[in-house]
């Protein structure tokens, strides 16, 4: 991890402030992180619900009780699902 040591103070308003909390709660990072991606250019993306994952899991849960073959395939379908919401390659 990078020593962060120097700090960079911002006046915002009541309503400024919620809104930037909520839209960096909304891309599971710490205030501190999302205004640090933002500022350089990134724009961090949200994550789906956990309701998402638990039924990519259940499908993978499905996927064990078939054949082998089209086991492997079902799984291989959910992990480039997942990876897509997540932002993987």
């Amino acid at each position: 991890m990078r020593n962060r040591t120097v700090g960079i103070n911002i006046r915002v308003t009541v309503t400024e402030k919620k809104k930037v909390t909520m839209l960096a709660k909304k891309c599971c990072l710490s205030l501190s992180e999302y205004l640090r991606q933002r500022a350089l250019g990134y724009e961090p993306g949200g994550h789906p619900p956990k309701e998402v994952f638990d039924v990519l899991d259940k499908i993978d849960e499905m996927a064990e009780s078939c054949s082998v073959r089209d086991g492997a395939a079902i799984n291989a379908q959910t992990d480039r699902l997942r990876d897509l919401l997540i932002g993987g390659n």
